[in-house]
Parts: structure tokens; C-alpha cells; sequence
């Protein structure tokens, strides 16, 4: 990925910063999707609301079915899209197993095309969680065809016109954990991910990594501060090298889709809130985002299988 691809992305990730991350430098602007939380914000508050969301939460136009990749029969999960929205990856059940499916379009105005499964990166295990690299070229998945609950594998190609090259584990981030749903930044020197730790007491925890470069080993995870509300947190989305996570927290059953920020990669999150305007009374999880932050997609059980929504970002406040 090129650096212009990364500068484009970082500015119009300052969108969703707003003035209260000033030490950014984000250009000023109105018309944006709303102001980050207080480190006072409740973050129980509107956790299924049908109306609007509470100040401070960005604003999205009501969720639609991506009908395009609709399988009625199957649940489909997970999406990850590539910087020019003209790929779309997947997990998806509707063959069997968990595996990941691709679907494709010509432009981001045409409909997504019929959805295929990508074989090269299928195993006979379970294939799941997907974050492919606005590029194109990287792409890191779970799965579980090592003799281990879950772990994360990356495949590369040199270009969107080849076939994935055999995955390999990423050995540095091999635990005896239940780690999925890894989530790169643009810069793919920042990973987010779900972890499930033995003994664990407060369930599934966002951890994050870092390295120096592309090229460089993955660190030491560590949990990610700010994001541990006691219950289930998971499928993050990372956003701003680390500054923006919106990720899915699930209480009693329930998930929802839940944002936060913070000022810097030292500092922990402030209290996340929910995306009310998306969330329903069903499982709402998996959120991915367009390089510009006003393009969501996400999974939801709403429909009575676990499909794909999208929605778009207000850039007013109605």
C-alpha cells in the first residue's frame, strides 16, 4: 500500500475524531458524524434503541440487507472490504463449514456480484473472520485446522488478479488462547483482535499488536485499555493506527454494536457507547468500515439467520 493511500485514509479518518481530539490536527469541518463520548458517558445507555443514538455517538442511516450475497439458509458474517470497495470478503456456512467467500463488483455504485468461495484459502476446518488490507494484497483470517480452539493465519498475493498464495500462521501471535476476528489498520502495522484466555474472568477481551513495519514481526499482545466493561467484548475494527475501535460487546446474550476513541496509543479508550441507530434486539456484531468511515457493514441476526447489513453515515445531525 502506498503512502498517498495511507495519508487519504488518516485525514478522512479525522472525520469521526471531531474537536476533541485536537492534538491530531484534524482539518476543521462540519457537517460530521458527531462528537466523541466524555470519559463520563454511560455506556449502557440506548444499547437497542430504534431512534436516535445519544450525543456524541455517530449517526448512520437505518440498516439494509446486502441482498446481493443473501443466503437465506446460511449465516453470513464477518465482512471486510478492500479501500476501493470493489471486493468484499466474507465467512459464510452456506457450503457446509465456516469459510471465506468473496464477492466482487466493478464499482462501489454497482451491486456486489454473486458471491464464491475462496478455495485457496479453505481448509476442511472452520475459516472465519476475514480483515483483508485496503490494498488487496494481505489478508489475516481464524482458523482452527491446527489442533488449537483458534488461531490467526495471513495470505498474501501480488496482485488482485492472483490467487492467494498457501496460508501460514502467524507465529508470533500463537497462544494457547482462542484469538479471531483480527482487525488491521491502514498503515497494517496495528492489529486488533478477540481473545478468549483460559481462566479468563471477564470473557472475551480485545487485545491489540504492533510492529515496526510491514515486514516486521507482530509484538507482544496486550489487552487493550479502556475496552473491558466486565461482559464480552470482540470483532473489533481498528481505525487511526489504534485511536478508533468500533467493535461488538455482548451482555446476557445480547450483542451490540459499540465505538470508541482515545487521544493517544498510550492513553486508554473513554467509555464506548453504542451505535444506536444500527443496533436491534437481535445480535448485531462484526462492524468494518470504508476508508472514509461513512460506509458500515455488519452482521445481525435480525432477519432470523445471521446475514450482512449496510449502512451509511449522516453527515448531518438530523
Amino acid at each position: 500500500m502506498g503512502p498517498g493511500l495511507f495519508d487519504a485514509r488518516r485525514s478522512s479518518q479525522c472525520l469521526i475524531l471531531l474537536t476533541a481530539l485536537p492534538a491530531l490536527a484534524c482539518a476543521p469541518s462540519t457537517d460530521l458524524l458527531g462528537m466523541v463520548p466524555s470519559s463520563s458517558s454511560n455506556p449502557d445507555a440506548g444499547s437497542d434503541a430504534s431512534g436516535g443514538g445519544p450525543p456524541g455517538v455517530p449517526r448512520f442511516s437505518p440498516p439494509t440487507l446486502v441482498t446481493a450475497i443473501s443466503d437465506p439458509t446460511a449465516d453470513d458474517e464477518d465482512p471486510s472490504f478492500t479501500g476501493d470497495l470493489r471486493e468484499l470478503y466474507f465467512s459464510s456456512d452456506r457450503a457446509g463449514d465456516s469459510d471465506i467467500w468473496v464477492s466482487r463488483r466493478a464499482s462501489p455504485s454497482d451491486p456486489w456480484g454473486t458471491p464464491s468461495m475462496v478455495a485457496e484459502l479453505s481448509s476442511s476446518g472452520i475459516d472465519r473472520s476475514p480483515s483483508v488490507s485496503l490494498d488487496g494484497l494481505s489478508i489475516w483470517f481464524t482458523t482452527d485446522r491446527e489442533l488449537f480452539r483458534g488461531r490467526i493465519w495471513r495470505s498474501s498475493r501480488p496482485n488482485t488478479q492472483s490467487p492467494w498464495a498457501a496460508p501460514v500462521p502467524v507465529s508470533e501471535l500463537a497462544s494457547p488462547n482462542f484469538d479471531s476476528a483480527p482487525s488491521i489498520d491502514a498503515a497494517e502495522t496495528t492489529m486488533f483482535f478477540s481473545s478468549l484466555h483460559q481462566n479468563s474472568a471477564t470473557g472475551t477481551d480485545i487485545y491489540a499488536s504492533t510492529r515496526a513495519s510491514v515486514s516486521s514481526p507482530w509484538g507482544m499482545p496486550l489487552r487493550v485499555p479502556g475496552l473491558d466493561t466486565g461482559a464480552d467484548e470482540a470483532d473489533p475494527f481498528v481505525a487511526q493506527g489504534g485511536l478508533v475501535v468500533f467493535f461488538a460487546l455482548t451482555r446476557s446474550s445480547q450483542s451490540d454494536l459499540y465505538w470508541s476513541v482515545r487521544h493517544s496509543t498510550d492513553a486508554s479508550f473513554l467509555a464506548p457507547l453504542p451505535l444506536a441507530d444500527v443496533n436491534s434486539p437481535f445480535g448485531d456484531s462484526d462492524p468494518t468500515l470504508s476508508v472514509d468511515l461513512m460506509y458500515l457493514m455488519f452482521a445481525s441476526s435480525r432477519s432470523g439467520n445471521t446475514e450482512i447489513y449496510e449502512s451509511h453515515a449522516l453527515q448531518t445531525a438530523p
